[in-house]
């Protein structure tokens, strides 16, 4: 340090004393200063006071982390996020987020307003499941929520997310993850009570829904199928009750047919139907067997039967005189059957028939006389009971024919009893009956539906008075005429009721109507009263109106008895508003309405007939207001079909505000015309609706159709086939044009993505040759990386066959396309000096290869032995010459190389020198590295022998050349470790 460093004045801000120091901070600007001291001020307080002022964010990351001061890593990490959301340039804000290991203030910054590529670095830096929860809950912007969630593992989060995110696409899509591949169905109800966003509440409802109608319909079908094969075992246990086989048989077939249908797999199930089917076959054996046996004991006793039957019909159709000698025999044979097998009351029966037959046999043959006489008086009632059909007094034929059907049916037990029955006349006197009984039964239908119809309709007309008093009585107020309406309407019902039969719901309709009645009378009688006092106030108030009407006629008589121009529109609206308070109070006593009506209205006459130029000049007003409507009306509707909607829609507005300042029109024309322009309005905005609506549709079309160019655009956007993407883009910008406009919003955004995926390409196209040249470069950098692993690997880690994959590799590196890029000379030293590394390392593998170092060392001597051959076998006769005298030499040598027929000279020798140092020189190349002091000291000899020989030749060289033929490029020698090219 001099002497004038020494004399200058310490800056405040490194002053011993920290009170000073941090005075100093709030003066200093130097940014770098400010980070020193921010960082190694060994006072907390100074370093604390530096942070809000330090810009750099490597100072604040390291602070925040190693500070020992924790309010000071505090304002550290706040002064981080503060550089990374304040917006003031995207390298410091960036630097800032990448300098924050704080996942909490990370996640602020990406739930913030920050620029995205802030969000997205904060949020790419932020590992902490509940700090990406809370960030895709509470994130501003929806696409780094979306992000957050994406990376969201945690069970618990993503349920947190899903109830809690402020973005409904968020929201569903942590759902989603969570109903993912099996629905909870637990969660998804607790999700749905809680959740903030309702289309994630409805999400799960769904699911919910949808489950549980899964799990129900599942449920049902198992106990349908169950119920249904409990049926059929049901069925088939029943069936062996059956007692006709043949239906047993049937029923067999078509229940096992159904069972197999069912394709049964319940083991239990299965044996109980194959046990019903056992005793199904066992029943249905048995029933056969005693069928055969009852089948052939019925025959049998069919046979007994027929015979008793017969001769009982014989007996009863016994008829003459010689009925007793006829009938004799006949008992005979009766006496000789046999008895009926299965005796029982079938036979006791037929035994009773036979002995009623033959008594009345007996009995026939002594009443024939009687017989027939009574039969004839059963004929002639049953004519008289016909007779009775076509009277139309149904009650007199009613009553006539009881008396007789009585007298009929006792002729007919009389003829019954004595085996000689009439069965037409019985059937003929039935019809009569069942005729009669039928049209009685329906004049009683008739009279019962009356009756029901008229109770019906008074119980209906109960029923609704009933509702009108009941909701009269619970509502707070009613007016006076609902109430008189109401009571009248009650005493009515009440009325007519009372003509009707009482039934027990009309009993009960009549009971309520008189309770609600007498709930409603007594606030009818108030109202009534309060009417009364209504109408009394009324009567003073019109009182009121009539003085104030007629002190206005007066005031007008006096202004045109003293010739004064009277305020007619005052005076219109004076009259307006007594018109309207009139009305207000219109209801007055009845003794005295009229008579307060006509004095009001003979006052407000005179007021209205002074108040006619007024009226006139108002209605000459609203007919010019109606003809400027008209015209306002006629020009919406010319231009309500026009489609140059902006300017239209102007006009529009334009017409509307002077349909405002018209003025007012006559009532019906004015209503009309008001209907017509808004029809006119109506017509215009809604075909500009719709054609908005179909600009709409195209914009989305087209902006589909941009978004799949962009999308194709940017995916090119990275492609190294130049050639056919270079096509193609041009193919793509050509679309674009062709494509129609999109929504503005979206425009400059589509563009945007289009015209940077286009530059990225084109600006990758230009630069195509040193992307390629960059690629060979990373496929060199590989094998000099493959190489150079090989030469650090342990002996014992060496492949068996590493001489073959070494010669390999240099032949690959030997043959490639040679690149001209300065990198390219690193990549050669690093690849000699590790190939060189390698085989000395393990000189035993390249033993007897082309790689033998010790071989490669012999041929390098063997080469430089050559060329320093060339300088031996030469003489420098040139030497100590001057420049003059070296020319003179070299004419006599060329003029008696040509006259001697082409002896060789030096200058030829030296070609032939330069030519073989070329040839060495390649061989060199061929060389295999070699490593070592002597390796590097014969390098060295070669290129200063190589170097001198090609001086010469440059010195022999012919004069008429303007430049001697460069010498061909030498291989550079590696670094220390290698000596030769590759």
């Amino acid at each position: 340090m001099g002497l004038l460093d020494k004399l200058k004045p310490t800056p405040r801000w490194k002053h011993a004393d920290p009170a000073v120091r941090l005075e100093a901070v709030r003066e200093l600007e130097d940014a770098s200063e400010l980070a020193v001291l921010a960082e190694s001020d060994p006072d907390a307080r100074v370093r604390r006071a530096a942070v809000p002022r330090t810009v750099d964010a490597e100072v604040l990351g390291r602070m925040a982390i190693g500070d020992a001061d924790a309010e000071t890593r505090d304002r550290a990490a706040d002064r981080l996020v503060a550089l990374a959301t304040a917006g003031s340039g995207a390298e410091s804000a960036m630097a800032a987020v990448r300098a924050l290991s704080d996942p909490r203030r990370l996640s602020a910054i990406a739930r913030g307003e920050a620029a995205e590529a802030v969000r997205v670095e904060a949020l790419s830096r932020t590992t902490d499941e509940r700090a990406l929860a809370g960030v895709a809950k509470n994130a501003k912007h929806e696409a780094t929520a979306a992000a957050a969630m994406a990376r969201v593992n945690d069970h618990d989060a993503l349920v947190e997310i899903a109830q809690n995110s402020e973005h409904k696409d968020v929201a569903m899509a942590a759902f989603d993850r969570l109903m993912s591949p099996s629905a909870d169905l637990t969660l998804a109800r607790a999700i749905e009570t809680r959740t903030q966003q309702k289309s994630v509440a409805r999400r799960a409802k769904q699911i919910v829904q949808d489950a549980e109608a899964a799990e129900a319909a599942r449920i049902a079908a198992d106990e349908e199928r169950r119920r249904r094969e409990a049926t059929v075992c049901e069925a088939m246990e029943g069936v062996a009750e059956i007692a006709d086989p043949s239906v047993i048989r049937a029923e067999l077939a078509r229940l096992s047919a159904s069972w197999a249908a069912l394709d049964v797999t319940d083991t239990a199930a299965r044996d109980r139907f194959a046990a019903a089917i056992v005793r199904v076959e066992t029943a249905m054996a048995t029933r056969e067997q005693e069928a055969r046996e009852d089948e052939e004991r019925a025959r049998q006793r069919a046979e007994a039967v027929a015979t008793r039957d017969a001769l009982c019909i014989r007996v009863e159709t016994l008829d003459g005189d010689d009925v007793l000698a006829q009938l004799v025999p006949i008992e005979e044979e009766w006496r000789s059957l046999t008895p009926l097998v299965g005796d029982g009351p079938e036979a006791a029966c037929l035994a009773e028939r036979f002995a009623r037959a033959v008594a009345a046999c007996r009995k026939r043959h002594e009443m024939g006389a009687l017989l027939a006489e009574t039969r004839a008086k059963y004929d002639a009632l049953v004519s008289d009971a016909e007779g009775l059909l076509s009277q139309d007094d149904t009650a007199s034929a009613a009553v006539r024919w009881q008396s007789l059907g009585r007298e009929a049916r006792g002729h007919a037990s009389v003829l019954n009893n004595a085996s000689r029955p009439e069965p037409e006349l019985d059937a003929r006197l039935a019809a009569v009956g069942d005729a009669l009984s039928a049209r009685e039964a329906a004049r009683d239908a008739e009279r019962r539906e009356a009756l029901a119809k008229a109770q019906q309709g008074t119980l209906g007309q109960l029923t609704r008075l009933v509702e009108r008093s009941r909701r009269a009585s619970e509502a707070d107020t009613i007016t006076l005429r609902e109430g008189d309406r109401l009571l009248r309407d009650i005493t009515t019902g009440v009325d007519e009721a009372g003509k009707v039969e009482a039934s027990r719901e009309i009993t009960e309709a009549l009971a309520a109507l008189r309770t609600l009645q007498e709930q409603v009378a007594p606030r009818v009688r108030e109202l009534r009263e309060m009417d009364e006092w209504r109408r009394f106030a009324n009567a003073q108030r019109q009182e009121q109106l009539i003085a104030m009407a007629e002190a206005i006629v007066a005031s007008l008589k006096l202004e045109a008895e003293q010739a004064k121009e009277s305020d007619l529109a005052a005076t219109a609206r004076a009259l307006k508003e007594l018109h309207a308070k009139w009305q207000e109070v219109a209801e007055a006593p009845r003794n005295s309405a009229q008579r307060l009506w006509d004095r009001f209205r003979n006052a407000t006459d005179f007021i209205r007939a002074r108040c006619e130029p007024h009226f006139q000049r108002l209605r000459e007003d609203r007919t010019a207001s109606l003809q400027k409507r008209a015209a306002l009306v006629e020009e919406a509707e010319a231009i309500a079909t026009s489609s140059d909607w902006a300017r239209t829609a102007a006009r529009f507005q334009e017409l509307q505000k002077a349909w405002e300042d018209a003025g007012a029109a006559p009532r019906d024309a004015g209503r009309e015309l008001s209907q017509r322009f808004r029809t006119a309005s109506n017509t215009f905005f809604t075909r500009r609706r719709e054609d908005l609506t179909t600009r709409k549709k195209v914009w989305t079309d087209n902006l589909s159709a941009k978004e799949t160019l962009v999308l194709r655009a940017e995916e090119l956007s990275e492609s190294t086939d130049w050639e056919a993407a270079s096509s193609e883009f041009k193919r793509m910008q050509s679309a674009w044009k062709n494509i129609g406009p999109v929504r503005r919003s979206k425009s400059e955004e589509v563009w945007n993505r289009f015209r940077a995926a286009a530059d990225k390409f084109f600006e990758r196209f230009h630069n195509r040759h040193q992307i390629a040249l960059a690629g060979k470069l990373a496929e060199r950098e590989a094998m000099v990386v493959d190489m150079e692993t090989l030469a650090a690997a342990e002996p014992s880690a060496l492949p068996a066959d590493l001489a073959a994959q070494v010669q390999q590799q240099r032949t690959t590196w030997n043959r490639a396309v040679p690149i001209p890029a300065p990198e390219m000379q690193t990549l050669a030293d690093r690849w000699q000096a590790a190939l060189a590394t390698l085989i000395q390392r393990n000189r035993e593998a390249f033993t007897g290869t082309d790689l033998d170092p010790d071989a490669a060392r012999h041929r390098l001597e063997k080469l430089v032995a050559k060329v320093e051959g060339f300088l031996a076998d030469v003489q420098e006769t040139s030497t100590g010459l001057s420049p003059t005298e070296a020319l003179a030499a070299k004419l006599r040598s060329a003029l008696a190389s040509n006259a001697m027929g082409g002896r060789a000279t030096d200058d030829s020798k030296w070609r032939t020198a330069a030519e073989g140092v070329k040839e060495a020189q390649a061989a060199w190349a061929r060389l295999a590295p070699v490593a070592g002091a002597d390796a590097q000291a014969l390098e060295g000899r070669f290129r200063d022998a190589c170097r001198r020989v090609n001086d010469q030749a440059r010195r022999h060289a012919p004069q008429q050349q303007s430049r001697p033929s460069a010498p061909p490029r030498r291989p550079q020698p590696p670094r220390p470790t290698a000596v030769v090219g590759v």
